[in-house]
């Protein structure tokens, strides 16, 4: 009878401890679950001609702007022409991979890297950026050999600098052509 009546205590205790763990923990997934698939993002926080651009056409049917890079968009000189350009995180709607969509306003288009359309760099062609978790504007300067890369280029416009945190990294810039990828270090 002793050892039942031990059992029933444990149960009880259990039941209550859960019940106390429970609560602390639904709130710690309130506040910090909607940050583990990346910031809700409004289209409405871009500029105007790039917002009317995400939202139809061939870039509304593909692709979508994508909240888990931090900001989700960029803004710089990226071709040398004087006039603003835009950096977007996206994800393709088909298969999911991940890229960028950078809005050169001189050609008022996107050209799309990865997101499902190849890319070269790091010696290598990619399609998802998945594995990139840091992403900035680089201004225009003379860059540094980087590692194993060749001679460094020289910028027309600002670039933009992605990587992995606390790994390697690399400029996206645009030779007058194409955007292209220069290794900066690993």
């Amino acid at each position: 009878m002793m050892d039942c009546s031990l059992e029933i205590v444990r149960r009880e205790t259990l039941k209550m401890s859960c019940k106390r763990l429970f609560l602390p923990a639904l709130v710690i997934v309130s506040l910090f679950g909607s940050h583990l698939g990346g910031q809700e993002i409004e289209p409405e926080n871009i500029p105007g001609d790039v917002h009317q651009a995400v939202e139809s056409g061939r870039f509304a049917e593909s692709y979508k702007l994508d909240g888990t890079m931090n900001p989700f968009y960029l803004r710089g000189d990226f071709d040398g022409d004087g006039k603003i350009d835009y950096a977007l995180w996206i994800k393709a709607k088909a298969g999911g991979a991940t890229g960028i969509a950078i809005w050169l306003s001189s050609l008022h288009r996107f050209i799309i890297l990865g997101a499902a359309s190849p890319f070269k760099f790091a010696g290598s062609t990619e399609s998802n950026f998945d594995n990139l978790n840091v992403w900035q504007v680089c201004g225009k300067r003379s860059v540094e050999q980087g590692v194993e890369a060749g001679p460094p280029p020289k910028l027309l416009g600002e670039a933009i600098l992605v990587g992995r945190s606390e790994s390697g990294s690399g400029l996206i810039f645009w030779n007058g052509r194409s955007f292209k990828w220069y290794q900066q270090g690993d």
